[in-house]
């Protein structure tokens, strides 16, 4: 087999683990309210929802680390621990996995049948009960799902662009704010929300744990050398990355041709009277173009994409947290996981991807820098210090975008005014919750100057122990 055969597979495979539900909602969600100003919001999602899990995939092939715990532990034992385990949350039962139950529902069942409780409750049966019995009795079903979902899907949605093009809803609309905050600022600052929209899909958080994965699959096609299992991981992720991207560009245009097929009032895009997501775009984007039938196809397509990655989700946390705690059984942990999954699905996909934010505001800048300082781990021979100052300046700052947030959105508390004055108006980008980067970059600077006064152990040798 040629190495571009290898490349190619690896990659749909990658390509295919990244690709769910957020994948789709949230383009579609950032195009019907960017409108005209599509192209920069376009960018700035890219940035955080393509790059970065280009780069996490990339990172921990290239540190030789063999799980999300050890790739953070020149940091501290204790670091990478509760890092692990906030992030196996995240993208498990707290967020990710009842997304994939609200977006299914958002998409196939609510256009139809409305947000009745019992049609909830009923579709929490079904598509949770599927989800657990196919992650405690893996069976071949749910590997033909996986094997034949993601050509379907692509296929559906490939029609589904291709009829924008030749019959467009109407033209691209105007750009709307959909809040005052900058994660939702489509018209003010079309490029900053894009960014901060791209955290939504947690495919950053999702390519350190997947990237053992891909990693894997370099040595079955008979890598052997760190360098050469980096650069396979490399290029079959920008064989994933090329196609997140066109999905995301097609999608997004979709959402910014289609504010005719919704009702518009007090500033925001309407379906039965309630305020629309991603899903509703998608759904009603469907049924214009491919009518009754198409709308059916891809409510179909997604509720199995949904349901394989559901599957894969409750599996992966409860192998985690088994070998975390073993006196615990895996189909314990699995039952835990999808009863707290169906209780947050209650909450709907609006509220859950609200309600994620403080969260991503916190771990999204602590794995980007985590990434970088991997990937320049040679250029300050992985001094452990740089590594704790980088990630405790961060902290500081991711933890402030995280309770500002959270305060703003409870009004249950409330930040001291000069706390809140200094973060947004003293430092850089800090308004546009991006202070950390220059928290980050003070941190690094401090660490190293430390390190010249300080001996100490390569952090290198901390992850290849």
């Amino acid at each position: 087999m040629t190495k571009k055969n290898v490349y190619l597979i690896i990659g749909l495979m990658l390509f295919a683990l990244f690709f769910g539900a957020a994948n789709l909602i949230y383009p579609a969600f950032l195009g019907i309210y960017s409108g005209s100003n599509l192209v920069w919001a376009i960018l700035g999602f890219c940035l955080t929802g393509v790059t970065l899990p280009l780069l996490g995939v990339t990172a921990v092939a290239y540190s030789g680390a063999s799980d999300v715990q050890s790739f953070n532990a020149p940091v501290s034992k204790w670091y990478a621990l509760l890092f692990s385990i906030a992030l196996y949350l995240s993208i498990g039962p707290f967020f990710a996995i009842p997304r994939t139950g609200a977006t299914s529902y958002s998409i196939g069942i609510a256009p139809i049948f409305g947000d009745s409780l019992t049609a909830k409750v009923i579709y929490a049966l079904v598509f949770f009960g599927l989800s657990y019995l196919m992650a405690i009795k893996p069976s071949k079903i749910a590997d033909a799902i996986g094997r034949f979902l993601t050509p379907a899907l692509l296929l559906v949605i490939a029609i589904l662009i291709f009829a924008s093009f030749m019959h467009p809803a109407g033209q691209i609309g105007q750009a709307h704010n959909v809040a005052g905050d900058v994660s939702n600022a489509f018209k003010d600052l079309p490029f900053v929300a894009g960014l901060i929209q791209g955290y939504g899909t947690m495919d950053a958080l999702a390519s350190l744990a997947f990237a053992i994965l891909v990693i894997n699959a370099a040595k079955d096609f008979g890598a052997t050398s760190k360098k050469e299992i980096a650069t396979i991981t490399l290029k079959s992720g920008l064989v994933a990355i090329i196609l997140l991207a066109l999905i995301y560009v097609f999608i997004g245009r979709i959402g910014a041709t289609s504010q005719s097929l919704f009702d518009f009032s007090d500033g925001k895009f309407m379906f039965n009277q309630a305020s629309i997501d991603g899903g509703h775009v998608l759904s009603q984007a469907a049924h214009f173009y491919l009518g009754s039938i198409g709308r059916a196809v891809l409510s179909i397509a997604i509720f199995l994409a949904c349901l394989t990655t559901s599957t894969g989700l409750i599996t992966a946390c409860a192998e985690y947290f088994h070998q975390l705690v073993p006196k615990i059984s895996h189909v314990t942990w699995a039952s835990i996981f999808t009863l707290i999954a169906t209780l947050f699905y209650f909450g709907g996909l609006t509220e859950l991807i609200k309600w994620s934010l403080p969260v991503l505001y916190l771990l999204y800048p602590l794995t980007v820098v985590i990434i970088f300082l991997v990937l320049l781990n040679k250029y300050f021979q992985g001094k452990r210090l740089i590594y704790q100052a980088t990630i405790a300046f961060t902290t500081v700052a991711g933890l402030y975008d995280a309770l500002a947030t959270l305060a703003s959105m409870t009004g249950l508390f409330r930040l001291p005014s000069l706390i809140t004055q200094f973060f947004n108006d003293m430092v850089p980008l800090g308004a546009y919750n991006m202070g950390w980067i220059s928290f980050a970059l003070i941190g690094f600077v401090f660490g190293w100057l430390g390190s010249v006064f300080i001996k100490e152990e390569s952090a290198q040798a901390i992850i290849n122990s």
